[in-house]
């Protein structure tokens, strides 16, 4: 008993610790860059504004809603900004990094807001529908305020676009969430 194999199994678990911890940084990284790969990938024509926010808000969810690491969002959002320094995806927009970091920095303010209701999948939808909804609000701004043209105002007014993203937002938030929720519930019988 001299205390050797205390420190060594300690030690261990500090470093299991350490890469456990890496991982989910490096897998929520992730989850932003193919958020955004996806929203690349799959440009339908639908015209339909704020269409992308099913699967982009879906992933978002899902990886807040797994992870314990208090920002989780936030990282999957600097993944989102990092692809997005590379133009070779046929995006145009200058502003699109900001705009499409925001909602992963809000979904983690909301989400810290209303700690007592992390279950409830009606909150964190709205959450998801709150955040993506800042897209257009940030485009609208920049709009107002540079005169830059976002083809979604000039063809859906501005009603369209806030809607749209709201619905589609909480349309993502409500699936990424609800799995992850019935797959731990299913986990923890």
């Amino acid at each position: 008993m001299d205390g050797k194999q205390l420190q060594k199994s300690i030690s261990a678990k500090s470093h299991s610790g350490v890469l456990g911890l890496a991982a989910e940084y490096l897998l929520l990284f992730g989850i932003g860059i193919i958020a955004i790969l996806l929203h690349a990938r799959l440009r339908t024509p639908l015209n339909i504004p704020g269409h992308h926010g099913l699967e982009f808000m879906a992933l978002l969810m899902a990886g807040r809603s797994v992870s314990k690491i208090k920002w989780a969002s936030s990282v999957s959002s600097l993944g989102i900004g990092f692809i997005l320094l590379f133009p070779v995806f046929g995006f145009n927009d200058p502003f699109m990094g900001i705009n499409y970091m925001f909602p992963g920095f809000l979904i983690d303010i909301l989400y810290q807001l209303t700690r007592n209701y992390k279950r409830k999948l009606l909150i964190l939808a709205l959450i998801s529908g709150f955040a993506y909804l800042s897209i257009p609000l940030s485009r609208l701004l920049i709009h107002l305020s540079t005169g830059y043209p976002y083809s979604s105002f000039l063809k859906h007014g501005y009603i369209a676009p806030i809607l749209g993203f709201f619905v589609f937002g909480l349309a993502g938030g409500f699936v990424g969430t609800g799995v992850c929720l019935s797959i731990k519930k299913r986990l923890s019988r």
